[in-house]
């Protein structure tokens, strides 16, 4: 129907939006934690982002002073904050 389909079609662009939020908030060393996020669709409206580094946790806790606060926490909230007022049509 088309009321699924842009439900979808929202999660998608959250998702997106999400993943490159993210990518962007990731500290830079190597090069190597910002390479390795992966966005996987686990099913129709079910979006995974995750990173397998073995370090991404330290980084998450703010370890590096590039992102002292992590990366998760400030993503999540830049996201909701421009998605909270998206409308479904």
């Amino acid at each position: 129907s088309g009321l699924k389909k842009s439900i979808d079609q929202a999660v998608r662009g959250i998702a997106t939006d999400l993943f490159k939020t993210i990518k962007r908030y990731t500290p830079v060393r190597s090069g190597r934690a910002r390479k390795n996020w992966r966005m996987t669709k686990k099913s129709k409206s079910n979006y995974e982002v995750r990173n397998k580094v073995p370090y991404i946790e330290r980084l998450d806790a703010g370890y590096s002073k590039q992102s002292p606060k992590g990366m998760t926490r400030p993503s999540l909230r830049e996201v909701l904050t421009r998605n909270r007022s998206r409308r479904i049509r």
